[in-house]
């Protein structure tokens, strides 16, 4: 039950986006330095791709670091995958509970969190029986529509620190927001230049 105040809030978003920020210039780093120029073609296949990646950092680093590797990996999916099965029904729950103010039970939002959460698994499953022979596709269109939809929520994130729900001290100052809108620029710009290049 407890509410933490907007500095502890910004606090942990800060530790996490700047974690994630370091962590992914880590793995841009390891790929760039250990995959790429190998002239190793990777498999489309998940199973074989994990076994490859695996392979290649045990090359680099040494024989002794290839469970080590595994353990890490199997961790990274698992916990994104767990995320990922929390997070989407919780947000959708509260989206919906947003716009239907009539919805005001416990039961009521249980309801909604466990529907979301079926909607989520037999989509995932779907979205996997149907792209299991192509791992480099179904990253693609992760990637794809992840970049592409970075502006919109861009967008719906700026609208929402900056609407009138918001508590006066939380929203962010001019300098923040003048930031913001460069980001939203040059998002929708990128996304543009993308569409243009792939099509």
């Amino acid at each position: 039950g407890y509410r933490p105040t907007l500095k502890e809030s910004l606090l942990d978003f800060n530790i996490g986006y700047i974690g994630t920020a370091v962590i992914s210039l880590c793995f841009l780093s390891l790929g760039a330095l250990i995959i790429f120029g190998r002239g190793e073609v990777l498999s489309k296949s998940g199973a074989v791709f994990a076994g490859q990646f695996v392979g290649l950092y045990t090359a680099s680093i040494g024989e002794w670091s290839k469970y080590i590797i595994a353990i890490a990996a199997i961790t990274t999916m698992f916990s994104t995958t767990l995320t990922c099965l929390d997070a989407f029904p919780r947000v959708l729950r509260s989206a919906i509970e947003v716009v239907n103010p009539a919805i005001k039970s416990e039961k009521q939002g249980r309801r909604l969190y466990w529907g979301w959460m079926a909607v989520t698994v037999v989509g995932a499953v779907i979205l996997l029986s149907l792209l299991k022979s192509s791992m480099t596709f179904m990253v693609d269109l992760a990637t794809t529509l992840s970049f592409l939809t970075a502006p919109i929520l861009a967008i719906i994130n700026y609208r929402v620190v900056t609407g009138r729900h918001m508590p006066v001290q939380g929203i962010p100052p001019r300098w923040l927001k003048a930031l913001s809108w460069a980001g939203m620029v040059f998002l929708a710009g990128f996304s543009l230049l993308f569409l243009y290049y792939k099509f």
